[in-house]
């Protein structure tokens, strides 16, 4: 677990004193007003939030106010400020009553009896799912998914970053849409870009960590509490398995479960299989097209787009992963390749290192 987002009803009185009282509140927005003020409590962000409306009958003009928290679990619990909350060390009741304890510690809190409030009152607006993943070079990891993650799944879109290809796909890989954000990432690239403070405990870990995380966003909350049946509940997506097997569930589509292998291996893969010499050669080419294009997804983008002209033999979208993809995948390796020069031989799925227990969720 990375972080949370929370929101409750509150009072117009309450409301009114928060927004008199509260340190540091700002307004980016209209009928918003927020603080980060208490963020070495956990408490990364309090927002005011009010919704306007008019009533249909009557057309008499209605306010309701809230009051959104977005948490850090890890601070909240005095662990790390910068890597996840280890859920092996807390259940769910635990990290309850820390977030309980810290909404006490702030004043303004207190004053309209914020820590006397159940669980069930606040409902959850937005959450990040997050595993860090430990191995010695994070950076060909984040490569492995730029190159791998495919075009059209979820309607994810990569975002753009103004920064070279080289270094990006080493540092971070970024897709998302309406509902989620897909953010895999170099810890140790994460932490230098931002310019974050660390223990110096934390930095040997620091420089292994890989993070795998999924931020699913208000209407994907919405849509994900439905299928779970956990009506926007805080509670189940503190336990342990529960956001394991999310994690799971979402990667195992994207990424599959063959390992990943050097060009030369793939190459004597593909030459030693029961297949024609046409195919062996179309799928040479396709391995060697997925490196010249910089990944899968600008590949199906292509194959995707009428405009561009490819191999006639690839086909469209459709046939090129049911025809040729998966023919590679059913020798028990991706379709991504790892340059030889990069002297390694082969590497697990990225779904393979997720399945695997060592890391923190």
């Amino acid at each position: 677990m990375h972080t949370f987002e929370i929101i409750c009803w509150i009072p117009q009185e309450s409301y009114s004193l928060l927004e008199k009282n509260l340190p540091a509140l700002s307004s980016p927005v209209e009928y918003i007003k927020c603080t980060n003020f208490y963020s070495q409590k956990g408490i990364e962000q309090i927002e005011l939030l009010t919704h306007v409306w008019t009533e249909k009958e009557t057309q008499v003009i209605c306010i309701s106010y809230y009051l959104v928290l977005r948490c850090n679990p890890s601070i909240i619990m005095g662990d790390s400020k910068v890597l996840l909350l280890d859920m092996n060390k807390y259940t769910a009741d635990e990290v309850i009553h820390g977030l309980f304890k810290r909404l006490y510690e702030i004043p303004e809190f207190c004053d309209i009896g914020l820590h006397k409030y159940h669980i069930s009152n606040f409902k959850v607006r937005r959450v990040d799912i997050a595993k860090d993943i430990l191995v010695d070079d994070p950076g060909i990891i984040v490569w492995l998914c730029n190159m791998s993650f495919p075009y059209k799944r979820y309607h994810l879109e990569r975002k753009s970053f103004n920064k070279e290809t080289d270094r990006l796909y080493r540092e971070s890989c970024y897709f998302s849409n309406k509902s989620r954000t897909f953010n895999l990432y170099n810890k140790q690239a994460e932490i230098i870009n931002n310019r974050k403070q660390i223990e110096s405990y934390e930095q040997e870990r620091i420089m292994k960590t890989f993070r795998f995380e999924i931020q699913i966003k208000k209407d994907g909350v919405s849509n994900f509490s439905k299928k779970k049946h956990i009506k926007r509940s805080l509670v189940p997506l503190l336990e342990k398995e529960f956001c394991h097997n999310y994690l799971e569930e979402e990667i195992k589509p994207l990424f599959h479960k063959e390992k990943y292998v050097s060009r030369s291996k793939a190459e004597e893969i593909i030459n030693a299989s029961n297949f024609s010499l046409y195919k062996k050669k179309v799928m040479l080419s396709i391995i060697d097209m997925i490196q010249a294009l910089d990944g899968l997804y600008e590949l199906e983008k292509a194959i995707d787009d009428d405009s561009i002209p490819t191999p006639s033999h690839y086909g469209d979208l459709e046939s090129f992963r049911r025809r040729w993809l998966k023919k590679i995948r059913s020798l028990g390796i991706q379709p991504v390749v790892i340059p030889d020069n990069l002297g390694i031989d082969e590497m697990p799925s990225i779904y393979e290192l997720l399945k695997d227990e060592k890391g923190t969720i």
